[in-house]
């Protein structure tokens, strides 16, 4: 336990070191804190993201850490002691030792200098309030003791989600939706306080302070999770689903469709990115109210507001796409959706269905006729609705193998001009 940071990567080790030295600069003192230092106690591999405890003055140091480690200050907040710094692939996070006040319950906090004690002891749980010090010699960090005084390495070895005290959930409901994921994930179970807590919370309606905006950033890290049927099956069982999304609660299909996904047996998942496919295969289920609510109550960006549109009417369409349809029939029902959103039905739909729908995907959707506008202007064909069907239908017909290569696209052109004036 000694010597936590000999696991982390030679480079990460290196800008710690660096990052420890020149703290030692300014008369600062920098700790490891947080998630790094519970996932190197359960041997699990390191995220980009690095939390930093620094006793001492943040805004002299984050300038200081930027230029030396050639890093970039993405985000500062001077009020909270905080600064943001992307150094190579890993983005990390400093934060000054500090206490906390919440005046009210779920806003933002008053905060003020503290010794790492205390600010350990104002987190949320007791796996995230564990640190290491870094110190660093000959440009090496030098092994440290764990530092624990709230026994969060007890409480992993148990599998024991413990709260920190008894007004946490008052002061930021969003630890409720943090510790359904880390439960999910690590294979907790509250400890009976915090079980209590967490049912006290919902009773009075804490998650209902919060914005929207904090919501969902707390819901777009469960799309990140490794398993994000679990996170539903557990907030289910914790009666959590009702309070962020209603109408989201675990089913085997939802969770057949994730291990689909997972799995990607047809390779689709490439095409799309993650999240909105994701998000997709959650609110499959959900009725048009309930898609129509979430779209009102939460400022989604535009690939997942795409998305839930789409998604109520391609649900409607899911029965017209038999093994019966041509490449072009099911080209012109799927045509004008997203990449993902026909992803999500990919994963959704049965064997038979799932396979066509994975080769339009690959195959027949990136499929380009030979020839262009450009090309059928300088064979004749003027500017209008003209173009536009024969472009269309040309499509159509290379995507149902009629033209196959350039040669038979300008005769195929030809015999249709032909016959429109005829």
């Amino acid at each position: 336990m000694d010597h936590l940071t000999n696991r982390l990567e030679p480079p990460l080790q290196h800008i710690l070191a660096c990052a420890a030295a020149l703290a030692a600069t300014v008369d600062a003192t920098l700790w490891l804190v947080g998630g790094v230092v519970r996932d190197l106690l359960l041997e699990l591999p390191i995220g980009r993201d690095i939390d930093l405890a620094v006793e001492g003055d943040v805004t002299r140091l984050a300038p200081l850490l930027a230029t030396t480690l050639g890093g970039t200050i993405t985000a500062r907040h001077p009020a909270f002691g905080t600064a943001t710094l992307a150094v190579d692939h890993w983005i990390i996070d400093l934060a000054q030792t500090r206490t906390e006040y919440y005046p009210q319950p779920a806003v933002l906090p008053v905060v003020q200098p503290a010794p790492l004690t205390t600010d350990l002891a104002r987190r949320d749980f007791s796996i995230n309030a564990m640190a290491i010090r870094l110190v660093a010699d000959d440009g090496r960090l030098l092994p440290m003791p764990l530092f624990d005084p709230l026994n969060g390495a007890v409480d992993l070895a148990a599998r024991r989600l413990r709260l920190l005290h008894d007004r946490s959930l008052r002061d930021d409901p969003t630890r409720i939706l943090r510790g359904v994921r880390l439960a999910a994930r690590l294979n907790l179970t509250p400890e009976p306080a915090t079980a209590a807590q967490i049912e006290t919370a919902l009773t009075n309606g804490y998650l209902a302070l919060l914005t929207p905006e904090r919501i969902q950033t707390e819901l777009c890290l469960t799309l990140s999770e490794p398993d994000p049927a679990a996170v539903v099956a557990l907030a289910d069982r914790w009666q959590v689903t009702s309070h962020i999304i209603p109408g989201l609660h675990w089913s085997s299909a939802l969770a057949e469709r994730l291990a689909r996904y997972r799995h990607d047996e047809a390779g689709i998942a490439g095409l799309a990115p993650a999240e909105p496919v994701i998000a997709g295969l959650l609110l499959y289920d959900l009725s048009e109210d309930d898609l129509q609510a979430v779209r009102q109550r939460y400022h989604l960006p535009t690939p997942f507001r795409r998305l839930l549109i789409e998604l109520s009417r391609l649900r409607s369409l899911a029965q017209s796409i038999t093994t019966t349809l041509s490449p072009s029939q099911l080209d012109a029902l799927l045509h004008s959706y997203s990449t993902a959103t026909i992803a999500v039905l990919h994963y959704a739909a049965t064997t038979s269905t799932a396979s066509l729908i994975a080769r339009y995907l690959r195959e027949w959707r990136p499929l380009r006729p030979p020839l262009t506008g450009d090309d059928l202007q300088a064979m004749g064909v003027a500017p209008g609705p003209q173009l536009g069907r024969l472009l269309r239908d040309l499509r159509a017909a290379t995507l149902d193998g009629t033209v196959t290569d350039r040669v038979t696209a300008e005769r195929w052109v030809y015999q249709q001009l032909a016959a429109a004036r005829s």
